[in-house]
């Protein structure tokens, strides 16, 4: 019995134009979020927490 499911995959390209904005939202945002909080330290606090 020859293969008769699904021969190629298609995904839109609008998914995946939205999987890749999203996932570069989320990146941003994992980078700016700890350094906008890092900004707003004060220094020699900031050394003495570490």
């Amino acid at each position: 019995m020859p293969f008769e499911g699904m021969t190629a995959l298609a995904v839109p390209w609008g998914t995946i134009a939205a999987v890749v904005v999203g996932a570069a939202a989320v990146g941003i945002a994992a980078a700016l979020l700890p350094t906008l909080r890092a900004s707003r330290m004060n220094i020699l606090e900031a050394i003495a927490h570490a």
